[in-house]
């Protein structure tokens, strides 16, 4: 070979060389993550997380050489990744977890740098249903009429209204979740007699009463009149009409009371007691009354009283102790109550002031006399007291030293 193809075969080999050479080179920059001879390892905490049944948020930290690159994923889809879905070198990852309405616990998580991250999650407790019904009860008259009422529930649990009776109709959705309100119906009662009947929803009930139709009821009270003697007592009073039929009673004064049978529906007795009477005769009624056009019945109560008399009004003394009486007569009125002898009525002499004393003993019953006495007066000047039967006063008036 002569020396000008020496040459030029040493260039073309040389350049074959350097151009394999170049190209090792540039295969080897591309495969390797860091510095030659640097092996990538990932670390991932906290390795694991718990969350309850709610929404929630959380994050790991990527520990790892710098250069060396990761990627993060989720492996359920009720948890996604929100910010470091991949790096290089260190870095965080941040997820989020969607709420929980199922009962069960469930478990999944994240791979990050070919590490898993464990993450669990509470299931939700079920809920307890509670009902509430306002108002709780509903009352009518005997005519046709409507009504509603609220239902208040938590908007998972679900409620159905029924009712038995057949004079009450649902008018609005029985069945329903949630808070709602029910309309219903109540028809005419035709029986005199009110009726009760309740609308059932979910674990309540709701009350709805209806009065009876007493237009056709009929009444009659006796006795109706009442002439009791001076002393204290009772009086029944029967009430008779159909069953169903309501009735009230009450008096007009104080002194006659009802001690039972203040209200009835249907037959039924009612007791009015009235106190002793020693003073003038005196009227008092019983009112029973019904819802009819005629309004109700008077019980009329006539007690006997009595009159009484004094057979000296007015007395004068001088300053010096002195003492006295009067005559008292008594007579019941009607005479009927003063029994054979006419002693019936019962008085009691009352002094208004100290200085005179009362030395008779009373109460008295029938005719009688008062005895008293007056103490010396120690000062110039008269004074004057009373004496007191009943209705009658006896004037005391004593001179002054």
């Amino acid at each position: 070979m002569t020396i000008p193809q020496l040459r030029s075969w040493f260039v073309l080999t040389g350049s074959l060389l350097l151009t394999a050479s170049l190209s090792i080179a540039s295969c080897s920059d591309t495969n390797s993550p860091t510095e030659p001879g640097t092996v990538c390892s990932y670390t991932i905490t906290p390795a694991s997380a718990s969350f309850t049944a709610d929404a929630a948020t959380g994050s790991v930290a990527v520990n790892t050489a710098a250069g060396c690159t990761w990627n993060a994923n989720a492996t359920a889809s009720w948890i996604s990744i929100t910010a470091g879905g991949s790096g290089s070198g260190p870095g965080t990852v941040s997820y989020a977890v969607t709420s929980n309405s199922g009962a069960q616990a469930r478990s999944a998580g994240l791979t990050v740098g070919g590490q898993n991250v464990a993450v669990t999650q509470q299931g939700r407790p079920p809920t307890v249903c509670s009902f509430a019904l306002s108002p709780g009860a509903a009352e009518f008259g005997k005519d046709e009429a409507t009504g509603t009422f609220a239902i208040a529930a938590a908007a998972e649990c679900t409620w159905t209204a029924t009712t038995t009776a057949t004079w009450i109709a649902i008018t609005s959705a029985s069945q329903g979740a949630g808070n709602g309100t029910l309309s219903y119906v109540v028809a005419r009662n035709r029986d005199t007699l009110e009726r009760t009947a309740t609308i059932a929803v979910a674990d309540r009930t709701f009350m709805v009463r209806q009065g009876g139709d007493v237009g056709g009821c009929q009444y009659s009270v006796a006795p109706v009149q009442f002439t009791p003697c001076m002393p204290a007592g009772t009086a029944t009073v029967t009430v008779t009409t159909q069953a169903g039929c309501p009735w009230t009673a009450s008096t007009n004064v104080p002194w006659l009371t009802l001690t039972s049978g203040s209200s009835g529906t249907g037959s039924g007795a009612l007791t009015m007691s009235f106190t002793e009477n020693y003073d003038a005769p005196r009227e008092g009624i019983g009112m029973v009354r019904w819802p009819t056009p005629t309004a109700g019945q008077n019980v009329r109560v006539s007690q006997a009283g009595c009159a009484y008399a004094v057979t000296q009004s007015a007395f004068s003394f001088t300053a010096a102790a002195a003492s006295a009486s009067f005559g008292v007569f008594q007579q019941s009125e009607p005479q009927s109550c003063g029994g054979a002898t006419q002693d019936r009525c019962i008085w009691t002499a009352v002094s208004d002031v100290p200085w005179i004393v009362i030395t008779t003993p009373t109460p008295r019953a029938g005719d009688g006399s008062v005895g008293f006495s007056v103490t010396a007066n120690p000062t110039a000047s008269t004074r004057q007291g009373r004496i007191t039967v009943r209705d009658k006063v006896v004037i005391v008036t004593q001179s002054g030293q």
